[in-house]
């Protein structure tokens, strides 16, 4: 588009790609840090369980009170600021035995609720005046011998070595994970170039052929591409024969007219000189001449098959328009003009390119008509058949072929130069269709025209 700096496509791909890889490791990675903290939990939780239980199996009864253990299972309970701490609370909630490493911080737990006998709870511990910590409360019933007991086991372990596990767990994986993003983005930059390296070559082509070094695009091109190479080689054989027909309108336009113009050079030497009407007259039959070969050939130039898709056009309204016009021309000759042309029906041909042909076979049937004229259309699996039928005297079956060439006519009365007929063949050929000549049921001819359908 004007105004607007091209953005390069292998730029917006990798940019594409990075944001699809930036969020897919992402992702990947905030996945893994849960995962993994999950995983740090459960460990804590599970070591926690087993020093609960270690202490219940060396806890002792004294007086029919459970007290503190005559020998402690792990040796860090008897160290202070050793980040394992552990205590016993009665069913009231009052401590009944703490380990040296928790009476010598300068914190107090808070007091857990009460746990059924055989429940656990497992929490982390974010308090303020606390440092951060994984808590473990088991429930027990002990039996006594003036009664049951209900106790809580609590046992509290310090999060800092797992925090800085998990710090290190995560230091790794983002940088094994950008490490693998930035590999997969200089990969993603190398396939991308593999990949648009045809549309490179495609570029170099055309390019080539601007700079007239080569006349078509040379090589093999991938299945996503061959459709673009096949246009482009439609567009590149359209515009060379479009060219070469402009040279060989050119040198037919000169040529024709060269006799027509020492005709015309003669004709008003001596009409000026005699006063001749005749001369005069001869001038202007010329002047006629010549203005009908102009524009035979410069129409001629113009038809050329379009090698892109051409939108569709209804049919029905252009044939009114046309009719109407010729009802007015030849409204002293009384003819009756019909037209069957369901609505809906729609041709792939430009619309200039449709009233020519429509107009050229309707004026004449118009003209070589006597009573009446007949336009009609309707759709076959070929594409749209275009018929226009006159009760004039018809063309002799052996004349045919003959009529369609440019300049031939199968009569001398009526006034032309026996282009039209040509101009709609050539017309119809660039859009592959086809015409032929008929008898009509009205008693002339019937010229029938296959057009493409469109859709």
């Amino acid at each position: 588009m004007r105004g607007r700096r091209p953005v390069s496509l292998r730029l917006r791909l990798l940019a594409a790609a990075g944001v699809v890889l930036l969020g897919f490791l992402s992702t990947t990675g905030f996945v893994l840090d849960r995962a993994f903290r999950a995983s740090v939990d459960d460990n804590a939780r599970e070591q926690l369980r087993v020093r609960v239980l270690a202490l219940l199996g060396s806890a002792e009864v004294v007086d029919g009170v459970l007290t503190e253990p005559a020998r402690l299972p792990e040796p860090r309970y008897a160290s202070p600021g050793s980040g394992l701490y552990a205590r016993i609370l009665d069913a009231t909630g009052r401590p009944v035995w703490r380990s040296r490493s928790l009476e010598a911080t300068a914190f107090t737990l808070p007091t857990p609720p009460p746990r059924p006998p055989g429940t656990s709870d497992f929490d982390r511990l974010d308090l303020p005046g606390l440092p951060p910590l994984y808590r473990y409360a088991f429930g027990v019933l002990w039996e006594g011998p003036v009664g049951d007991a209900a106790y809580t086991i609590e046992v509290a372990l310090d999060r800092a070595p797992f925090r800085a596990e998990a710090r290190a767990f995560r230091r790794e994986l983002f940088l094994w994970l950008g490490g693998a993003g930035a590999g997969l983005l200089v990969l993603q930059l190398g396939l991308l170039a593999a990949a648009l390296a045809p549309l490179g070559r495609v570029a170099a082509e055309v390019r080539r052929v601007e700079q007239g070094e080569t006349t078509e695009l040379d090589g093999d091109w991938p299945v996503e591409l061959s459709g673009l190479a096949r246009a482009l080689e439609r567009l590149i054989e359209s515009e060379r024969a479009r060219q070469a027909r402009y040279r060989t309108t050119l040198d037919d336009l000169a040529h024709s007219l060269k006799t027509p113009l020492a005709i015309l050079r003669n004709a008003l030497s001596d009409g000026a000189a005699r006063g001749d009407p005749a001369a005069l007259e001869e001038a202007r039959g010329q002047l006629d001449r010549m203005q009908t070969i102009v524009g035979h050939h410069l129409q001629r130039a113009s038809v050329a098959r379009n090698p892109l898709a051409v939108p569709a056009l209804g049919l029905a309204e252009p044939v009114r328009r046309i009719v109407a016009g010729l009802e007015r021309l030849y409204a002293e000759r009384g003819l009756c003009l019909e037209t069957a042309v369901p609505e809906g029906l729609a041709v792939a041909v430009d619309e200039r390119d449709l009233y020519e042909i429509v107009g050229n076979l309707a004026d004449n049937a118009c003209k070589y008509g006597r009573r009446a004229v007949r336009v009609s259309a309707r759709a076959t699996e070929g594409g749209v058949e275009l018929l226009v039928e006159d009760d004039g005297p018809g063309v002799p079956e052996a004349l045919r072929r003959h009529v369609l060439a440019r300049g031939a006519r199968a009569d001398t009365v009526q006034a032309g130069q026996g282009i039209g007929l040509a101009l709609v063949t050539e017309l119809v050929a660039s859009y592959d269709g086809a015409l032929a000549i008929d008898a009509s049921p009205l008693g002339g001819a019937a010229v029938r025209v296959l057009l493409p359908a469109g859709r």
